[in-house]
């Protein structure tokens, strides 16, 4: 069991004040005070949410309700292990539904600790969140937590796609399982690994099958990025270098580069069409897609 008092800034000074002889060191930038008192931890985030934690959790809550005099029931919450007790490296992909852009995958790594301060910042699934909010949080989680990302340019996308033998969601397999080896190295203790699921289980490791090195305590989850904060740190780290790499490739074509594959982007196809023939198109985007093959032929009969 765990439990969150929102504190105001005198309650804050009056816990620290009370535990002070019970302080340990902070573990992260989000903390404000920590302390470990009979079998509880007590942490205070900068937020002033209060987190209470441990065996002794129960009683050192009820001590905590007294000495701020506040109602138990009003202020108690039970978090999941999933939300709260566990220290996950977690992976998710951006691009993959885009004609125009790379594809990329990002691991991060986030410590039990650091998974209340990060939600209460805002960390959640990259899609709910916009472009703007994306490019400002992104380089603050960059700085705090440890991820490793990979980026497969257009070029090597479609060479993999035509002469690889290669279809998206092996591509997605072999991305995930390559940045999941390269965070690896990095960390010493983690709890679990879960790639947000594009596929089955046994599926992702079939695609797998041929390579030398495969991480194999890995675990698939639907919606992973509601339900953990790593992979929803991983999606915001991954479409904030998408947007980059997109913003690169949009300068070298002279115009803001559509995302997605609707009738926007066919647009940009017929427009880009006009200066280029379809071979340029191998570098800024992902020829597979019907898009291009559709602008031609609709451009052919005009």
């Amino acid at each position: 069991m765990s439990y969150t008092i929102n504190l105001t800034t005198t309650q804050a000074g009056e816990i620290i004040s009370r535990y002070h002889l019970y302080s340990v060191p902070h573990t992260n930038n989000y903390t404000l005070f920590r302390a470990k008192y009979k079998g509880a931890t007590l942490t205070i985030f900068k937020t002033l949410t209060m987190l209470i934690q441990g065996a002794g959790s129960k009683n050192i809550y009820g001590d905590i309700c007294e000495i701020l005099d506040i109602e138990k029931k009003l202020h108690t919450a039970t978090y999941s292990a999933e939300t709260i007790n566990l220290s996950v490296i977690g992976t998710d992909e951006v691009g993959t539904g885009d004609f125009f852009g790379p594809v990329v995958v990002a691991a991060a790594y986030v410590p039990k600790i650091q998974i209340l301060p990060l939600m209460r910042l805002g960390v959640k699934d990259s899609k709910k969140i916009s472009d703007f909010k994306v490019l400002e949080m992104a380089p603050e989680l960059m700085k705090e937590i440890k991820y490793d990302a990979l980026i497969l340019n257009n070029l090597k996308y479609n060479y993999l796609t035509t002469k690889g033998n290669c279809n998206m969601n092996k591509l997605k397999a072999l991305l995930h399982n390559n940045v999941i080896h390269n965070i690896l190295q990095k960390i010493t203790e983690y709890d679990a690994i879960i790639v947000d699921a594009f596929t089955t289980q046994d599926k992702y490791f079939d695609y797998l099958k041929d390579q030398e090195i495969v991480i194999e305590n890995v675990e698939l989850t639907e919606k992973g990025e509601s339900k953990y904060t790593a992979i929803a740190c991983a999606s915001i780290i991954a479409r904030y270098l998408f947007i980059k790499e997109m913003d690169k490739l949009s300068k070298e074509v002279g115009f803001d580069l559509p995302k997605g594959a609707g009738n926007k982007v066919d647009l940009a196809i017929s427009k880009i069409l006009k200066e280029y023939n379809d071979v340029y198109f191998n570098r800024i985007a992902k020829v597979n897609f019907k898009n291009l093959e559709r602008v031609k032929g609709k451009d052919s009969r005009t």
